[in-house]
């Protein structure tokens, strides 16, 4: 009888421990995200932060891991889960699946285990996939620091370098209002910039080449620089005219900013010496310093605000790359509106024959964008 009783009582433990099990984290499956590439024709590995080129994620494992543990995939309502390129789910509601690891493998004994999500409008921060394995309390209780397993975070370098860029180009800013703030006023005066009469401003003009406004020209070729890299960085595309560029790094996104802000900043000044050349052998000299002066501060108005706007949406974890385009183009546009603010206002200040002054802008204002859309886009 004794017998039966002991039968009985190691089954009930055996029971007790079972139920007493708990699944528990062991390894974040971020890091091995892989993501189609703008071809749609492979598998990359997805970097964390970057816009999806498809709105779909997969992680891929081999047969020497995850034995004895559980793949818990938390998705939002909607998503489609596959396993080998074949459909094994599709969720109704926001939950978190569960895979045992070693059934699956006996299933598929010749293959790794490819899982892949998608998902209209994916949005990866919606997403987790993370290894799980079965530990009783009493493994837990034992435990002398927690089991689950703190892996490092999977560092997101260009949020953190686009962070500090944009602290350094507020922090220069604030530097340029408090020492120069009569400069401020000017660069920023929102009626004269775009006023389409040319306003007389012979003070500020003549001093295009001082040591205030030279500060706002590295601010204006800082700001591009930076408008320039995000956009580099969402459309995962960089020219192959500049290849010291790299945005692989931390350090390598802080170099390749400043070193195309000095570039920007080289241009302006290149810019400047175009127009005076140009003016003086058409003899408009009297138009030259105002023309300049007014296409640094119409441009530092719009790419300020471009700067803003691309800022909060990429702070803000907006990955869907039509909005980046749309803003690309807005830029673009702004930058044609400025062309024709100051055909507008050189107009009405020259006795030139419009034909002599359309070939003047042309030379100066729409050529050099055309090139330049043409090599940092």
């Amino acid at each position: 009888m004794y017998k039966f009783v002991l039968l009985a009582f190691v089954i009930g433990q055996a029971f007790t421990a079972q139920s007493q099990s708990k699944l528990v984290a062991v390894k974040d499956l971020k890091s091995q995200w892989l993501n189609v590439d703008r071809s749609g024709s492979h598998y990359v590995p997805y970097v964390q932060g970057r816009t999806l080129n498809y709105p779909v994620l997969g992680v891929l494992l081999d047969g020497s891991e995850g034995s004895g543990l559980t793949l818990s995939a938390c998705v939002p309502e909607g998503t489609s889960v596959f396993l080998n390129n074949m459909i094994v789910h599709r969720t109704d509601s926001e939950r978190c699946l569960f895979y045992n690891l070693d059934s699956l493998k006996s299933r598929h004994p010749n293959q790794s285990l490819f899982f892949s999500f998608f998902r209209r409008n994916l949005d990866p921060g919606t997403m987790s996939t993370t290894l799980m394995a079965s530990r009783t309390v009493d493994e837990l209780q034992a435990q002398s620091g927690p089991i689950i397993q703190i892996t490092r975070r999977s560092g997101d370098h260009f949020t953190d370098f686009f962070i500090v860029a944009i602290l350094i180009v507020a922090a220069f800013y604030a530097f340029l209002i408090n020492r120069y703030p009569k400069g401020n006023r000017d660069f920023f005066n929102f009626s004269k910039a775009f006023s389409l009469t040319l306003k007389e401003e012979k003070v500020l003009t003549q001093r295009n080449m001082s040591t205030a406004n030279t500060l706002f020209f590295i601010m204006y070729g800082m700001a591009i620089a930076l408008i320039i890299v995000l956009f580099w960085k969402v459309f995962d595309g960089i020219p192959e005219i500049f290849e010291f560029i790299s945005l692989d790094t931390f350090k390598s996104c802080l170099f390749s900013w400043l070193v195309l802000s000095f570039m920007a900043f080289l241009v302006v000044e290149l810019k400047y010496l175009l127009i005076r050349m140009l003016s003086s052998l058409l003899n408009v000299d009297r138009i030259a310093q105002i023309h300049f002066f007014d296409f640094v501060r119409i441009g530092l108005i719009f790419i300020s605000a471009t700067l803003m706007v691309s800022a909060a949406l990429y702070l803000g974890k907006v990955n869907q790359t039509i909005v980046y385009t749309s803003l690309l183009y807005a830029f673009v546009f702004l930058l044609g509106i400025r062309i024709i603010i100051l055909l507008f206002k050189l107009i009405g200040d020259t006795s030139y024959r419009k034909i002599h002054l359309i070939s003047y802008l042309c030379t100066t204002e729409i050529l050099p964008l055309l090139i330049g859309i043409r090599i940092f886009f």
